[in-house]
């Protein structure tokens, strides 16, 4: 859970406008298997007023085998006399004795971050969605000493030397499950379409199995502060709706918007890390931003950390008070509840029974601004009037009249077939993501409000799209480099309509046909250039103009240069330095001011072993 790769500057400021409160607040905590949490504690835990915990963290292997920190969610070998007082105890003692209390497990986190690469094909993602509903209906037994007769549950485990049930050691006070999955979303380098598609495969095909067995488990997603944001944010020249404008931008802005609006069916509510982002950062920006990819603000839930946390001029600690006020915005403001960081682990020097404290006074806070308001917009806006169609060739161009509202509208949402494709600030939209060849559509569009109501539809539009040509492909477009290295290039390309493979050209001569839209070509001379140009050619083996020419070059030799010195904290490094850590060495691979937490032995994203 945490940090971004950039360092974050960020100034806030609270949302003016009034919303529905959500109809139900989540109140979550992360809890940890390494902050001394054992089944000595359970007392204490069943005072908070947590209605969600999410056990952190687990994680996969290549082949989708589950693992989890220090075993929280590891069956244990049952001993009559001992067993582990562990987080595993605590949780599971803690939900047989409180059943309405859900324990999810959340997935992911920074240290398992190299989880989301094993995802990239169909089999390993079903193996893993297959694992992962065989956990939710896992029974976990739950062992107790000293249980009075009637406590104990099925047949004595252990008998004394007389033959009779010795209630003084461990014996089965009962079974519990696991009542949902996080995916805890995040990496250090920005995540890919390629990744947010993947996810969100395997999280569908776990709903699907969960459905399937009539099984009511929760699926959420738990990802950056800024994930949601616009992804040009990550230009310091943009500010509209931006939640961190400091003129060194995060790399993670707008990572998962495809996700998260793809995903809105699929996960139950969305956990926004608002959090290790620096004391000025727009949380309100960030839960607006997340509440309109979504759809519904109610899904969305505000992270909040009562530990340190990164900020700009140093780790600090949010005070007390902010973080009860901010519990009580969020639910005043119509969004779906707040989580902190963390039950358990606290590098504050407070006590379980002082955490507890603390996330209960968030609790009431939220309780409190939750709930009917007198000042509550529920006016919807009017639907949209005079959807038509302004162009259907490779894309659909839509156009509408603009709605009215008494506090006014703030966007669109269009639908296609029924589903949201797609959301617009303006009376204009295109879908660059039909399919040719007569493929049917039929359109609608919804406005929406500063407080999320939705109008009713416009009239229906219905698109055939254009028949695909008979004739010869056409030439590939959009040729460019991808990356240089001393002996080799990467070059890509747009795909053509009807292609089924492409043949690429070096200084006009035929080097390789491949049927995707990228190549990569090796074995080449350091520090020349080389002339390419892409054919498409269709199953009827007609073949295209070739595509303009990309002149591309390699990088010269690289020479390693001398260390400048050891690495040290405090210093704004750029790529390509060399430094000496722990007496090794070590290549900048992108720039950014050093933390004691980014040691180049720690952050493979940001260097690179030399020798």
């Amino acid at each position: 859970m945490k940090k971004l790769t950039l360092p974050l500057l960020i100034s806030g400021a609270l949302l003016a406008q009034s919303a529905f409160a959500a109809e139900t607040q989540r109140a979550v905590s992360y809890f940890t298997s390494w902050g001394g949490i054992t089944a000595d504690s359970v007392e204490t835990l069943k005072d908070v007023t947590a209605n969600t915990l999410l056990l952190s963290f687990g994680g996969w292997d290549a082949s989708g085998k589950i693992s989890s920190s220090d075993n929280i969610v590891a069956m244990p070998t049952y001993d009559p006399w001992y067993i582990q007082a562990s987080a595993y105890s605590a949780w599971s003692q803690l939900k047989l004795a409180q059943p309405g209390k859900k324990m999810m497990v959340a997935f992911g986190g920074e240290t398992y971050e190299s989880m989301w690469a094993y995802l990239a094909t169909p089999q390993t993602r079903e193996n893993l969605a297959q694992n992962l509903v065989k956990l939710l209906h896992t029974d976990f037994p739950v062992y107790k000493k000293n249980l009075k007769p009637e406590e104990m549950v099925g047949e004595c485990l252990h008998t004394n030397w007389e033959g009779k049930c010795d209630m003084g050691v461990n014996q089965l006070a009962g079974k519990v499950q696991l009542d949902g999955i996080d995916f805890d979303f995040e990496k250090v380098a920005r995540l890919t379409p390629e990744e947010n598609d993947n996810v969100l495969a395997v999280a569908k095909r776990v709903r699907e199995l969960l459905d399937a067995s009539g099984s009511k488990k929760l699926i959420s997603l738990t990802t950056y502060h800024v994930g949601a944001d616009p992804e040009a944010c990550q230009s310091n020249l943009v500010t509209e709706n931006c939640s961190f404008v400091e003129a060194a931008r995060s790399g993670h802005h707008g990572e998962v918007l495809p996700l998260l609006t793809k995903g809105k069916d699929v996960f139950d509510f969305f956990n926004v890390m608002a959090y290790d982002a620096g004391p000025r950062f727009k949380y309100d920006v960030a839960m607006a931003n997340y509440a309109r990819a979504v759809g519904d603000k109610s899904k969305i839930v505000m992270g909040q950390t009562i530990n340190s946390q990164w900020g700009p001029e140093g780790r600090f600690v949010e005070s007390r008070q902010t973080n009860v006020n901010r519990a009580g915005w969020q639910a005043e403001k119509g969004y779906g509840g707040f989580f902190i960081w963390t039950l358990g682990a606290n590098d504050q020097q407070q006590s379980l029974s002082q955490q507890v404290d603390y996330f209960n006074e968030m609790k009431q806070r939220a309780d409190q601004m939750s709930g009917d308001r007198p000042d509550v917009d529920d006016v919807a806006p009017t639907a949209p009037a005079g959807l038509k169609v302004m162009e259907n060739a490779q894309t659909i161009t839509l156009a509408w009249q603009p709605s009215s509202d008494n506090v006014g509208v703030t966007g669109y949402s269009i639908l296609r077939n029924g589903v949201p494709v797609g959301s617009a600030s303006d009376t204009r939209w295109t879908d660059s993501n039909v399919e040719l060849g007569g493929v049917i559509y039929r359109y609608t569009v919804k406005a929406q409000d500063a407080a999320g109501n939705l109008s009713d539809a416009s009239n229906t539009v219905e698109v055939k799209t254009a028949e695909v040509s008979e004739s010869a492909p056409a030439a590939p477009t959009g040729l460019s480099l991808v990356s240089a290295g001393e002996k080799n290039l990467n070059i890509k390309w747009n795909g053509v309509t009807g292609a089924v493979k492409y043949h690429v050209l070096r200084d006009g001569v035929k080097v390789n046909t491949v049927t995707g839209t990228q190549f990569s070509d090796s074995g080449l001379t350091a520090a020349t250039t080389y002339s390419y140009t892409v054919v498409a050619e269709n199953a009827k083996g007609q073949t295209s103009l070739a595509s303009a020419v990309l002149k591309a070059k390699t990088q010269d030799s690289i020479v390693t240069p001398e260390p400048e010195g050891e690495w040290k904290t405090g210093v704004n490094y750029k790529p390509g330095d060399v430094v000496t850590y722990k007496g090794k060495e070590y290549r900048c691979l992108q720039g950014h001011p050093s933390m004691a937490h980014w040691s180049p032995a720690e952050v493979p994203a940001l260097w690179q072993l030399v020798r």
